[in-house]
């Protein structure tokens, strides 16, 4: 009982982000669906992707919904693909990890909003095989804002992102040179994700 008072407000923070985690999970897989498609997650309700039926707020509860259906739409019996319940949990782990690190602050608010979107990036790059620029522009930013924040400058994240682009462009040269390819930089997913690492560090 004493742990409980001493951590009231830790645990407050917990119950809070278990709940906002998949909350936003839950909205960054309508993303991760109708970006590929041309559409934006506000010009419709949820809806099944197999049979078109708006979906009720018993469809959408985060994480517990997919377990419940036993991963199908209560409609058509349509097979929900489970990394949509990937993301949802995601989105838990992060927004815990970053609360229980950061606590409620600028910081967190940032590195949250780069994880999302960068869970979003991960899961279009998983099925559809290719990264989104906008995705991609929205962690950037994101990310480069919080170090700008906090050090004062933007050589500090500058620096080591350019470096490694070039790292990552000699590297896929040498690549398309030795395959006997055309060297399409920007085509290639694989140099993205390093740079966006050496933002983050």
């Amino acid at each position: 009982m004493q742990f409980l008072i001493e951590h009231q407000a830790t645990i407050i923070g917990i119950i809070w982000m278990m709940v906002l985690g998949p909350a936003v999970g839950n909205y960054a897989c309508s993303v991760v669906y109708r970006l590929p498609l041309g559409k934006t997650p506000f010009e419709r309700h949820p809806y099944c992707g197999h049979c078109n039926a708006d979906l009720k707020p018993i469809d959408l509860f985060p994480i517990v919904s997919f377990f419940l259906t036993g991963g199908k739409c209560r409609y058509c019996a349509g097979k929900i693909p489970s990394i949509y319940t990937v993301i949802e949990l995601a989105c838990l782990v992060l927004f815990i990890t970053n609360f229980l690190v950061f606590g409620i602050s600028e910081t967190f608010l940032l590195y949250t909003i780069a994880g999302v979107f960068a869970i979003i990036l991960a899961a279009i790059q998983y099925q559809q095989g290719w990264l989104s620029a906008i995705i991609y522009s929205y962690v950037f930013m994101a990310l480069a804002l919080e170090r700008t924040r906090v050090e004062g400058t933007i050589y500090s994240w500058v620096e080591p992102s350019f470096i490694m682009l070039v790292i990552c462009l000699l590297i896929e040269k040498i690549r398309s040179f030795m395959l006997r390819r055309p060297f399409k930089p920007f085509e290639v997913n694989w140099i993205w994700w390093p740079v966006l690492a050496a933002t983050f560090a």
